[in-house]
């Protein structure tokens, strides 16, 4: 692949590689906490960091609790809703994982939950990953800058990050980080609208949508810095 053109994809685990479970455990947090889910909370939650979050929440709601009592409601709903929903990888995956390792792009995942979560959800597609095929942003939210710099040592222009959340959108806009916005199945979800008010240019309601074609114009326009323009 000749230089200074996209050679990493690096995927949001929860939304694009694996079908969105984020969405529903933070709505039923906020419910639980007494509030009303709205845009607001969506998209200071979603890629950010847990302490953040939860601040956030309790700044929002006018919470009495802490930090950490928050932060230890969500883990409980997010493991009560893990023992009666399936998490399932999005339609596409191994098509789209195919085509991208058959024209040459490294491929990473990355997202909040660990390594093992990975594996155990999508570990039947660890071949077309590269090098330790996830990295855990956590401690990094949303992470765009710290991947591409930091850990690969990349230029801006050089990677592709395919996301579900405007918080990765804004950074990667920052940046001017080549950028796809993708739609959960959660019809209460604001994340597409929040991208279309931030003016992303490409948001798709699947993999299924990002064909070969498709890779080749945000790669021209990778070259001539224009995907934010």
């Amino acid at each position: 692949m000749p230089p200074d053109r996209i050679r990493y994809v690096f995927l949001h685990l929860d939304g694009v590689v694996l079908q969105s479970i984020l969405v529903p455990i933070i709505k039923s947090v906020v419910t639980k906490l007494g509030g009303e889910y709205c845009a607001d909370i969506e998209s200071n939650v979603l890629s950010h960091s847990q302490r953040d979050a939860a601040s956030f929440l309790i700044r929002k709601l006018r919470l009495s609790l802490s930090e950490s009592e928050v932060i230890e409601l969500y883990n409980e709903t997010r493991k009560a809703y893990l023992l009666t929903n399936r998490v399932r990888p999005n339609a596409g995956l191994k098509s789209f994982l195919t085509m991208l390792k058959a024209n040459g792009y490294s491929v990473v995942a990355y997202g909040g939950a660990d390594r093992d979560y990975f594996l155990e959800h999508a570990g039947t597609f660890r071949e077309f990953f590269d090098d330790e095929g996830y990295i855990q942003t956590r401690d990094i939210r949303p992470g765009v800058k710290e991947i591409i710099k930091n850990i690969y040592g990349l230029d801006f222009n050089e990677a592709l990050f395919i996301d579900d959340t405007i918080a990765v959108a804004l950074a990667a806009k920052q940046y001017e980080v080549p950028f796809i916005g993708m739609t959960t199945e959660h019809a209460f979800s604001y994340q597409r609208h929040e991208m279309e008010r931030l003016n992303v240019k490409y948001v798709v309601h699947s993999l299924q949508d990002v064909d070969l074609s498709f890779l080749n114009r945000l790669q021209q326009e990778a070259l001539c810095h224009s995907v934010w323009k």
